[in-house]
């Protein structure tokens, strides 16, 4: 796959979904920009404790594996045929959970990055998605 340049567009919203599992398109992008010419941001995936952590879990692969597998597919649908062969995923199950994380769910050593990346007034029953979501809306707003 191509890189992609964060800095100039954010990733795939994190409802997306690739064969019914979301967050995964998003953090195809973010791979992708992790590639040598891309240029990742502030976005990460993997990190222990994190939406992206939970779907590497249920697919067994460290992020650098999955970097690897994006670096080399020429599609989405090539990077779910590795994943879905090499891990156990359950995508209804993983989907219903990431989409019911709020910001009170967020691991307590990750809210200091937490706040400092999305800020510190957000309700505690706010669901992370929508946190991005708006994140992502505000770095990168319509053309006028």
């Amino acid at each position: 796959m191509t890189p992609l340049d964060l800095a100039k567009a954010p990733p795939r919203s994190p409802q997306a979904e690739l064969r019914g599992l979301c967050m995964l398109p998003r953090m195809i992008d973010i791979a992708r920009a992790k590639l040598p010419g891309g240029n990742v941001g502030d976005y990460q995936i993997g990190r222990d404790k994190t939406l992206s952590a939970a779907v590497l879990d249920g697919f067994r692969i460290p992020a650098g594996q999955f970097v690897n597998i994006i670096r080399d597919a020429r599609t989405d649908e090539d990077i779910a045929e590795h994943l879905w062969v090499a891990g156990n995923a359950r995508p209804k199950a993983l989907t219903a959970r990431l989409r019911r994380v709020t910001v009170a769910d967020v691991a307590a050593d990750l809210r200091p990055d937490f706040e400092r990346l999305y800020g510190t007034n957000h309700p505690a029953d706010q669901f992370v998605f929508d946190v991005l979501e708006a994140d992502d809306a505000q770095a990168f707003p319509p053309p006028p």
